[in-house]
């Protein structure tokens, strides 16, 4: 096993947020998800892993937050992990993994070793608009209204929700729970920027920020109902929602699925481009 004695893990508390807040800061396009689940954090019952040179700048993160690893490796591929630290994979929750490829590729490995192993994958493309991009007004057809969502919207949107769920989300569609989702989804009108789009009277699809970074907003939760699809709504909807989070000086970030190639030509075409590769892995 490599050495590398310059180097040490420590489990960084709330007065010492500061060490890996600052790397988070620096990574963020890279690690929204990360970033956000950090700014909610609870040090009390989760945890923030720093590998740091002699007590000076942070090289790597680990978070572990309800269920959920985050690996921030930064430059770092090789990682020496101390025995500690295995026994504390061992005694937490883990769920999924998330974070970029190579990240979670590293800490999969790291994982093995103290006998805990992956069952499925996904890959994702991970694409960005920066701040201060050049906002393009998009061209909305007269029979489509986009508008944000509105508490009265929650029964219609329910039905997107689960669309959503089952297809997006769900490993196993048969899993799905309709208080789960509902109560999701009234956080997400409460606590998210949303857009919603309305044609014939009813609403067709939805759009909604999945997580808020330092300086960045993440776009998840699209979803058009399948008999509106190839008319145009996922672009207008996802033009409409990051222009404005544009005008507010933030970047915008979202993954879509590798195997996603309409998806994805949509986002392109509303001026994404791929940063990086970008994975979930959900553990046995």
């Amino acid at each position: 096993m490599n050495v590398f004695p310059l180097y040490r893990w420590w489990k960084a508390h709330e007065i010492e947020r500061i060490w890996p807040e600052t790397m988070l800061k620096a990574r963020e396009p890279y690690c929204v998800s990360a970033c956000s689940r950090f700014k909610e954090m609870n040090f009390a019952e989760d945890h923030a892993w720093v590998l740091s040179s002699e007590g000076q700048s942070v090289t790597a993160i680990l978070l572990h937050s309800k269920g959920a690893l985050y690996p921030v490796f930064g430059n770092k591929t090789e990682l020496y992990i101390p025995p500690f630290m295995y026994r504390f994979f061992k005694n937490i929750d883990i769920n999924i993994l998330q974070g970029l490829e190579r990240d979670t590729d590293t800490l999969e490995g790291l994982l093995a070793e103290a006998g805990i192993f992956a069952e499925e994958r996904r890959d994702y493309n991970l694409m960005a608009q920066e701040a201060g991009a050049d906002i393009e007004t998009p061209y909305i057809p007269k029979w489509l209204t986009i508008r944000p969502a509105r508490f009265s919207d929650l029964d219609e949107l329910t039905i997107l929700q689960e669309g959503y769920h089952r297809e997006e989300v769900l490993r196993n569609p048969a899993d799905y729970n309709p208080i789960i989702c509902r109560l999701g989804l009234i956080k997400v009108i409460e606590e998210a920027k949303t857009a919603v789009a309305i044609a014939d009277g009813v609403i067709v699809g939805k759009i909604n920020t999945s997580a808020f970074a330092f300086n960045r907003y993440q776009l998840g939760g699209v979803y058009v109902l399948p008999e509106y699809r190839g008319r145009g709504i996922a672009r207008a909807m996802t033009a409409v929602l990051t222009n404005a989070l544009l005008s507010e000086g933030m970047g915008v970030s979202l993954y879509v699925k590798k195997t996603n190639f309409a998806a994805e030509h949509v986002y392109r075409r509303c001026g994404f481009s791929k940063l990086a590769d970008y994975r979930i892995v959900y553990m046995q």
